[in-house]
């Protein structure tokens, strides 16, 4: 080997040592910049807490049966029409007790099957989560004819000027639908925001059928 391809070893050494550091540094500034762009490891946990800590801020009611005792017979009123209350969308029948059953003119038997108070949940827009009332209104079709359930609509008010209460689907809301032959019976689940110390004047209305009157259950409900 000659003196001057070992004179020229030390040198091709710097250049890889070099090539080596500079690598090094680079490597270093993007792991560095990665760092930077990630969250804190807390972040996540903490915004989680933070969700459940504003989610848990409204206190949960389990449901709990009111107004109805299932273990005692129903009075049966057979109501006539009046004029409509003020505000009312159509006729009425005559208000009866929340655990009375209605048989109205055209053989239709309506009663509210469970009241039950709990907290409801907000999902849909316009939904306010809170204390509710959960009715579950049964129909009898004793007519001779099968009754269309697609219109059947429920309402719930609160004091004697008739506040409407607001509406919620969940936990449990099931409204009618589809048809209920002669004979049959079926049954829709409503739940309604309904101030707990707005519940000692409750007015539940159900328009079973349209040119009908509809059923109306009123009472103390607190």
């Amino acid at each position: 080997m000659t003196d001057s391809a070992d004179a020229r070893r030390p040198r091709w050494l710097w250049w890889l040592i070099a090539l080596l550091a500079a690598i090094a540094v680079i490597a270093a500034l993007v792991v560095q910049n990665r760092s930077a762009d990630d969250p804190p490891s807390g972040s996540s946990s903490a915004s989680t807490s933070q969700s459940s800590a504003t989610a848990s801020s409204t206190p949960t009611i389990p449901p709990s049966d009111i107004a109805i005792d299932p273990s005692a017979s129903r009075p049966v009123e057979t109501p006539t029409p009046q004029p409509p209350a003020s505000g009312a969308p159509g006729p009425e029948l005559a208000p009866v007790a929340p655990d009375a059953e209605v048989v109205t003119p055209s053989g239709i038997v309506i009663s509210l099957g469970k009241l039950e108070t709990l907290s409801s949940d907000a999902v849909a827009p316009g939904e306010i989560a809170g204390p509710a009332i959960r009715a579950t209104v049964v129909i009898d079709n004793a007519s001779t004819a099968p009754l269309d359930l697609e219109y059947v609509v429920v309402n719930a008010y609160y004091g004697a000027d008739r506040t409407p209460a607001g509406t919620a689907m969940t936990p449990g809301g099931a409204p009618f639908e589809g048809a209920v032959e002669a004979g049959a019976s079926a049954q829709g689940v409503y739940l309604f925001t309904i101030p707990e110390q707005e519940r000692s004047d409750v007015t539940i209305t159900v328009d079973y059928k349209s040119g009908e009157a509809s059923a109306v259950f009123q009472g103390d409900l607190a």
